[in-house]
């Protein structure tokens, strides 16, 4: 709807500021508005419906009202300072965007400072033109909220659950570890816990069940299947082979898997980035924006389906690298074990917990990633499986690998 979240303001402010309503602003500001907000014509006395202003034609109507409006705000801050907040301006329609730059160009004589909010990877054609003349124009300062940092996620956390500093706080690592400090998947993956009864308010205190593996919420599950859903079929094959690939992934696997040719499948590419659901990091290789995103991804295949893809993608990486091997173990490893390849996936688990080894000689096994622990593998090893370290022991017919040595030289690919 038209004017939605500045009738939305204006609705919240006449309703808690009722001594504003006697001024012939107000009644102006509400007579203007009156077609897009018939309720509030019986805020005055005596409940008598307020008189509609006369018809003009709708360019007329909309700079009349832009200018009741704008005069309803500067007076308001010929009074006293006003700080006026819109947030999630990458869901306001257009007509709200363009009275805002109007608004913009003539509050710079007023005490009237606006504060807005969108989401970078969310901006919309009307955004962008709308920000492009701020911009132009000077009117405005942007600051970027960058991602929380681990000990922020816990700050957050502790402010949500009123903990004191005293208190345990096992959550951060796995949310943050899900997350990746956005505070807004926070926010969900929270809900998302206590709606499933894992968190939970008893006895005047936050108590927890004991966690298991975290689950991408189910609203931002449905907010990637809206952008998904208007992806063409191509364009959804990449993507789920991409999300099966890992957190980032080459674009020659890409090529190699789905035999397109490369400038269609860089056509395919930029539409999942115009639709917001990976990002170019080089020429050579691109990621998905949120992990969130890949995950949600993932979780909608069948387990039939990633066993089958992380076979395929595992047995193309062989092909493809094959002069160069030592560079793939990690992903090789990952990808034969989902693919219950156990013989291969310890083969090469085995190299790439050597070469975490190396890489990692002098650093704490804590430092690998806490996703990454312990798999239980079940089969009859056929080579003498050797000790890689204090804490990741491969013998026997049924051995305990820590997933986090095969895995170290991932560096967050999966």
């Amino acid at each position: 709807m038209p004017y939605a979240p500045l009738l939305d303001l204006l609705r919240s402010f006449l309703s808690s500021h009722p001594s504003v309503l006697p001024a012939p602003e107000v009644k102006q500001v509400v007579q203007a508005f009156l077609p897009l907000l018939p309720d509030l014509g019986y805020v005055f006395a005596g409940g008598t419906p307020l008189p509609t202003l006369s018809s003009l034609d709708p360019e007329q109507e909309k700079r009349r009202r832009f200018e009741i409006l704008t005069h309803f705000l500067t007076s308001q801050a010929s009074m006293h300072p006003v700080l006026l907040v819109l947030e999630d301006l990458h869901w306001s329609d257009d007509t709200s965007l363009e009275f805002l730059h109007y608004l913009a160009r003539r509050c710079a004589a007023h005490r009237l400072l606006l504060l807005l909010t969108y989401r970078s990877d969310e901006v919309r054609p009307g955004l962008r033109h709308f920000l492009a003349h701020l911009d132009r124009e000077r009117l405005a300062k942007e600051s970027l909220l960058v991602r929380l940092t681990r000990d922020e996620v816990e700050a957050m956390l502790r402010a949500i659950f009123a903990l004191p500093p005293s208190a345990r706080l096992e959550l951060r690592d796995p949310i943050y570890a899900l997350t990746e400090g956005n505070p807004f998947f926070v926010e969900e993956s929270l809900k998302s816990l206590i709606a499933a009864g894992e968190i939970f308010y008893a006895n005047g205190q936050w108590d927890r069940k004991p966690l298991g593996e975290l689950h991408v919420p189910r609203s931002i599950q449905d907010a990637v299947q809206q952008r998904t859903d208007q992806l063409s079929d191509s364009a959804r094959r990449v993507l789920t082979l991409a999300a099966v690939a890992g957190r980032r992934f080459d674009f020659a696997l890409l090529h190699e898997l789905t035999q397109y040719d490369e400038l269609p499948l860089l056509l395919l590419i930029k539409k999942l980035i115009a639709a917001q659901l990976v990002v170019e990091e080089s020429a050579e290789q691109f990621a998905f924006r949120h992990a969130l995103t890949r995950q949600a991804i993932y979780a909608d295949l069948l387990a039939r389906e990633r066993k089958a893809l992380h076979r395929r993608i595992a047995e193309t990486l062989e092909r493809l690298y094959a002069s160069v091997l030592d560079a793939h173990q990690a992903d090789l490893a990952y990808h034969f074990f989902e693919a219950s390849a156990r013989e291969k996936a310890l083969e090469y688990g085995q190299r790439a917990g050597q070469q975490a080894q190396a890489m990692y000689a002098s650093h704490s096994a804590d430092r690998f990633h806490p996703q990454h622990r312990s798999i239980a593998c079940v089969g009859r090893p056929t080579k003498p499986w050797v000790t890689l370290s204090g804490r990741a022991q491969i013998t026997g017919p049924r051995c305990k690998w820590l997933k986090e040595l095969v895995t170290a030289s991932l560096s967050g690919r999966h």
